[in-house]
C-alpha cells in the first residue's frame, strides 16, 4: 500500500463506508478543520503507517495555513481525544471546553432545579419560576451528562491502556 493515501470520510459505495474501517492496525490518520473552498468534492482524511510521519505532514500543513488545525486519529476512529492536534497560530477553536461545559451546565440545572422548587414551595401560584426553571433543567442536564460520560471514557480508556502495557 502506498502512503500516504485518502480516504473519504464516509463513502457509500465502498464497504466499510466510513474512514476507521477502512484503515489496519497501526496507521495514522490526519483530519482537518476546514478544506480549500472547491477543492474536493467530500471531506476527506490523509492516512499514513507512522505517527511521526502523520505529525509531520500536520505541520507542513498547518505552517502552509495558519488558520487550519490538524488532529491525528488512529484506527480507532474519533474515539475520544485525538493523538495529537497540531494548531496554526490564526487557529479559532469554535468548541466548548470542559470548564464552559461544567460551569454553564451547573448554572442552568441547578438554576432551574432551584426555580422549579420555588415555585412548587409556593403551590405553582406565580408558575413563572417553573415554566423558566424546567426548561433550564434539560440543558444543563445534557452538558453535565456530556461531560461525565467524555471523563469516564478518558479514565476508562486510560486504564484499559495501563492493562495493555507489559510489566
Amino acid at each position: 500500500m502506498t502512503y500516504p493515501r485518502q480516504l473519504p470520510l464516509y463513502d457509500p459505495r465502498h464497504k466499510p463506508e466510513t474512514w476507521n474501517e477502512r484503515m489496519l492496525p497501526g496507521e495514522f490518520a490526519v483530519h482537518y478543520s476546514r478544506f480549500p473552498t472547491g477543492s474536493i468534492d467530500r471531506p476527506y482524511c490523509t492516512v499514513f503507517n507512522s505517527l511521526q510521519e502523520a505529525i509531520n505532514y500536520a505541520q507542513e500543513w498547518v505552517e502552509r495555513r495558519t488558520d487550519l488545525r490538524c488532529a491525528i486519529y488512529d484506527d480507532q476512529g474519533l474515539v475520544g481525544s485525538p493523538i495529537r492536534e497540531i494548531r496554526g497560530r490564526d487557529y479559532k477553536d469554535g468548541e466548548l471546553s470542559a470548564r464552559f461545559r461544567r460551569w454553564l451546565g451547573s448554572l442552568l440545572f441547578f438554576g432551574g432545579s432551584f426555580l422549579t422548587i420555588f415555585d412548587w414551595t409556593k403551590d405553582f401560584r406565580l408558575l413563572w419560576p417553573s415554566t423558566l426553571g424546567t426548561r433550564l433543567l434539560m440543558p444543563g442536564f445534557t452538558l453535565l451528562f456530556v461531560e461525565a460520560m467524555i471523563v469516564l471514557h478518558q479514565r476508562w480508556n486510560r486504564a484499559s491502556s495501563e492493562d495493555k502495557e507489559p510489566a
